[in-house]
């Protein structure tokens, strides 16, 4: 069956939404179809690694879904570029080829697997996953969880308010490192022990073994025993369907500061865009990163849809990223970067409340916020005048 549509997006998760939203928000009235493998999309991720652990609903609900859009269930497996179609597989066993006049690829990232990992081994990115896990998250479950970025560490938060004896595994010397720079990390160290997690940084994980009760994880710094392992060491692109179309994926799909994909030769494809996890943006200045956070999905969605439609981009805004755990709220706005100067603005121990600036020739490049919530807000008001 070949079907022809105005917009053709691949991946159903928050920034999908959001481009849909933006392009019916500013007058789109062609066909959009929405092709995703996952059989619960649509979802909410976030709080899967959060309250979902806690709770009984077969996934979390997504608010921000757009409905003036057709979902396809099923997985992309063809593209020719050049005529703007696709082959979908779909779940129910049908083939269905769709050409889209404009392509938007938010296929997000799935998580990397260690080489010889055992397979009893959980990873971390879906409902299902987390169904998965939550199932084995009984009280006194002995959890293991590879990687103490975001995920790794909201998941010992989680497991923990469940009952679960949980022991946090990092070759960093520092947990969330990447989230917060590389600021503050003693600090996060101190509120993940005083939790009860039993916190190994600075160790590599070199086996994951079968034992009589459950799995044995070996470590340069001894056995761990564990009912439950979970793998949370990072993500990466998921472009392997991609593979052999011409398009640049170091790294994901390289995109102009537009959210045009590019070819190998650095010549922009103008009817294929890339959004979210899966997007490796440059900026105004050469620059190329993949962001890897709600709200930028969020952005690149809306900024795409106006780039299809042919209207001026919205307002630029700094990055905003969150995570909450072990009793805390974390906001960063702004990118704090390695170079800056950390400077403690506030601090109410009592509230386990503090608030940052990190600052360059004197000047707040960016903020963070634990507990902070009015001086954050602040800062959110005051940025403004950065980026407008």
């Amino acid at each position: 069956m070949d079907e022809s549509v105005g917009v053709l997006v691949v991946g159903g998760g928050v920034a999908a939404a959001s481009l849909i939203a933006q392009l019916r928000s500013d007058g789109y009235d062609d066909k959009i179809v929405v092709v995703d493998h996952d059989p619960d999309t649509p979802y909410d991720r976030p709080p899967l690694s959060k309250e979902f652990l806690g709770g009984e609903a077969a996934a979390p609900e997504a608010p921000w879904w757009a409905d003036e859009c057709e979902l396809v269930s099923g997985s992309v497996v063809g593209v020719n570029v050049a005529k703007s179609s696709v082959t979908v597989h779909q779940n129910d066993g049908r083939i269905l080829r769709i050409t889209g006049r404009d392509i938007v690829v938010a296929t997000g990232a799935s998580p990397v697997r260690i080489p010889g990992i055992h397979p009893d081994v959980l990873h971390f990115r879906t409902a299902e996953d987390a169904r998965a896990l939550r199932s084995q998250l009984r009280d006194e479950a002995r959890l293991v969880i590879l990687g103490a970025g975001t995920i790794g560490t909201e998941l010992a938060s989680s497991a923990v308010d469940r009952g679960a004896r949980v022991t946090l595994v990092d070759i960093a010397s520092r947990p969330l490192e990447r989230f917060l720079g590389g600021y503050l990390g003693p600090e996060a160290e101190t509120w993940i022990r005083e939790a009860g997690v039993n916190l190994m940084l600075e160790t590599v994980v070199e086996t994951v073994q079968a034992a009589n009760s459950g799995l044995t994880v070996e470590t340069t710094r001894g056995p761990v025993q564990a009912d439950v392992v979970v793998s949370a060491v990072g993500t990466r692109p998921c472009v392997s369907w991609l593979n052999g179309s011409g398009l640049d994926l170091r790294d994901g799909i390289r995109c102009d500061p537009d959210g045009t994909a590019v070819d190998l030769l650095g010549r922009p494809m103008p009817h294929i865009h890339a959004i979210g996890d899966v997007a490796a943006w440059s900026d105004q200045y050469g620059v190329v990163s993949r962001r890897e956070d709600w709200t930028s999905a969020q952005r690149q969605g809306r900024h795409v849809a106006r780039t299809i439609m042919g209207l001026s981009p919205l307002s630029a805004e700094l990055p905003y990223f969150w995570t909450h755990q072990f009793g805390r709220r974390v906001q960063i706005l702004g990118t704090p970067a390695p170079d800056g100067e950390l400077v403690a603005q506030m601090s109410n121990p009592e509230r386990k409340s503090s608030f940052y600036t990190v600052e360059r020739d004197a000047r707040p490049i960016a903020w963070i916020s634990i507990n902070a919530p009015r001086e954050f807000a602040l800062a959110m008001r005051d940025s403004m005048s950065m980026t407008g």
